[in-house]
């Protein structure tokens, strides 16, 4: 049986009258709320689900509708106003000019005993991903090809790291997946 629960989207990007651009994170998905910050929107006070995009007057319509490009990329359900839709972008983007891939560049997953892990895709430009990987304190495990954090690491502090590698990532113009917690 579905639930109105169900129909909600994970993300929705709009316009508020008085924050401006914004996102609402309907069902409290802490992915949702992870991946928001890290595209530079941040929570407004006292407003549990809505996040507001930082810095707007640098280029803040272009970067709202990179977020909800790669956020539905990243297999998020996202409700856009049609001035953030990147199917109906009046402009070229940088992403039309290059070839789409079906690879990542860098992704992110939660693993039952490892916590959250990262992986790089061998065959892109992610030799940059690697690199701001263990910037930001992930090592990587050549037994298993993957990049962990320190097990002393806690879950909030993990999804802190995620959202700071994703948005330099993001500034690298390399992509990022993310496999969404319903949990």
């Amino acid at each position: 049986m579905s639930t109105h629960y169900d129909s909600l989207p994970d993300v929705a990007i709009g316009r508020h009258p008085d924050y401006g651009i914004v996102a609402a994170n309907p069902k409290h998905l802490a992915a949702s709320a992870w991946m928001l910050k890290g595209f530079d929107f941040h929570p407004v006070p006292d407003q549990s689900t809505l996040y507001a995009l930082a810095d707007q007057q640098r280029d803040g319509q272009g970067r709202a509708t990179r977020a909800v490009t790669l956020l539905r990329d990243a297999g998020y359900q996202v409700d856009v106003d049609a001035a953030f839709d990147p199917s109906l972008a009046s402009e070229p983007t940088a992403d039309l000019d290059r070839p789409s891939r079906m690879v990542p560049d860098l992704a992110f997953a939660e693993q039952s005993q490892l916590g959250i892990i990262a992986a790089t895709d061998d065959h892109s430009s992610a030799h940059g991903g690697r690199l701001v990987l263990e910037e930001h304190g992930w090592r990587h495990n050549p037994a298993l090809d993957i990049y962990t954090l320190p097990i002393t690491t806690d879950r909030s502090e993990a999804l802190g790291k995620v959202a700071d590698v994703t948005l330099s990532m993001h500034r690298s113009d390399l992509q990022v997946a993310v496999q969404p917690s319903r949990t």
